[in-house]
This record gives C-alpha cells, structure tokens and sequence, in this order.
C-alpha cells in the first residue's frame, strides 16, 4: 500500500496536490505497468480537494483536449498541427474533438491503413515526424498550436519539440501528452508513457528562451500534459541523470509542476489581462 499522509493545503507552492511526493511514496510498491490506476485514484482524490478548495467557479478541465481548445480559444488559432495524430480513430480521438481552421496530422506509424474523409482544411500524412518537417522545412508553413503524442523516446521526442519551435509562431503553443509515468515499468515502454519527461527535461536545463510548465493529473491527462510557449526561464542547474528515481526526486523543478490553479493564472487570467 502507498503510505499516504494527510497534510494541510500549501497554497504557497505551484502544484498544491503534491503530486511528485505521492510518486515518491509509491516508488518501491508500485511500479509495474498496471499498478498506475491505485496511483491515480490517489492522486485524482487529491486534485478533486485541491479544486474544490480554489476553483473559484472556473470551469473543471478534464481533458487534453480540453486544455488545447483552451489554448485556441485563448489565442485565435487558425493552424493545429498533431503529430501522432489518429483521424482514424473516429471521433473519440483527439483530432476530431479539436476544432480549429486548419488542421494537420501525423501518423507515423505507415502499418496502419485506413479510409478517411477529412474537413475541409485538413491535411493527413502518413509517415514519420521527421520526415514530415523535412517536407515542410522550405514552405515557411506554421503552426499556432503543436500536439505531440506519437513515439514515446526520448530523442524522437527532442526532435518532435525542437522541430515544432522551428514552425511554431510567436505566440504558439506546445502541448506533448504521456509526461510522467505513474510506474517506473511504464517509463521503459515506448508504446505506454515512456520516457518523454527526458526530452522536456534536456530543454529545462538548456534553453532559455521558452516557457515550460506540465499540468499535473487529473487535470487534462492521467499521464500529465507538457506546455511549452516562447518566454523565458530559469534553466535547472543540475546534470540531468536518465533515470525514474532522479526524475521523482527533482521532478518539482525539473518539470515545473503546476496544478489546474495555477494553470489558470499563468496561461489564461493573465492572458486576458493583455
């Protein structure tokens, strides 16, 4: 059983579930593939108190698509980009749920055929991300919105980000799926959550010039959800070793955690504070 303390609310910090220290506590006795849901539902209690407590009548995101929409909504965006994208999945899939002006998507995985009718606006390529942006490296095409959910490798996740900052206009935004793993089994699967937290970590540590934050669960995702928009940052100053125990004991600065309060603070009330 984890070992869960109760604690009074600290509205002092980002992410206010204290989501990084349930992880920790869960490190020894869960951590095969299927042991995420206990997980989960702990922290998913938790969140539930945290909102109750600051919701302040803002409405409940529960949903990645939710939080892109938000984003669209937010900022006027007429061009989404998913890489990773599933038209093919109907309309219980990310893409279909998502309406914006015009919208690409990736499947880079060519094993997978289908027919598929798209809206009109609508691009689908099969074939890997990188060979996607080679295609578009010289059309100057960008993008206002990046949805990254494809192969869950660190280094393929590096090139999806860095190549989406290539095409990404001034005001766009970066939202990857699958951030942390809930188990350390489902950080080696590549085809599970995988170690995509690497690739956000790399950049917390070397770029200055883009804002990064990941929403903690439930919040959009059971898996957290990574939110990257140019700015600025504090790099983190320590050397990254690629491993879950270095991840769950650095993984509040590492990862800039946030909870549903505070995403509603630093992305949408200060935005229409402009």
């Amino acid at each position: 059983m984890i070992q869960y303390v109760e604690r009074h609310i600290n509205n002092t910090i980002n992410d206010k579930s204290c989501f990084a220290e349930l992880l920790r506590s869960a490190r020894h006795t869960h951590t095969g593939v299927n042991d995420w849901k206990q997980v989960f539902a702990l922290q998913e209690n938790n969140a539930h108190i945290i909102w109750d407590n600051f919701s302040n009548g803002r409405k409940l995101f529960v949903d990645k698509d939710d939080i892109i929409s938000k984003f669209i909504k937010l900022h006027n965006c007429k061009n989404y980009l998913e890489i990773g994208g599933q038209p093919f999945a109907g309309q219980r899939s990310t893409y279909h749920k998502i309406q914006c002006e015009n919208k690409d998507s990736v499947n880079t995985d060519p094993t997978i055929e289908f027919e598929y009718d798209l809206p009109a606006g609508s691009n689908h390529y099969v074939m890997t991300s990188d060979e996607f942006f080679e295609k578009v490296k010289d059309s100057k095409k960008s993008y206002d919105i990046v949805f990254i959910d494809a192969w869950h490798e660190h280094k393929q996740v590096l090139r999806d980000i860095n190549n989406s900052l290539e095409n990404l206009t001034d005001n766009g935004t970066i939202i990857l799926h699958d951030m942390i793993p809930l188990t350390r089994d489902l950080e080696k699967d590549p085809h599970r959550t995988g170690c995509c937290w690497r690739a956000f970590a790399d950049l917390r540590a070397t770029k200055k010039d883009i804002d990064m934050s990941v929403l903690v669960p439930p919040w959009g995702s059971e898996d957290s959800l990574g939110i990257i928009r140019k700015g600025q940052q504090a790099l983190f100053e320590k050397k990254i070793e690629y491993n879950y125990d270095f991840l769950l004991d650095n993984m509040e600065e590492l990862m800039n955690l946030i909870d549903l309060d505070v995403f509603y603070k630093k992305y949408i009330e200060t935005s229409l504070d402009k």
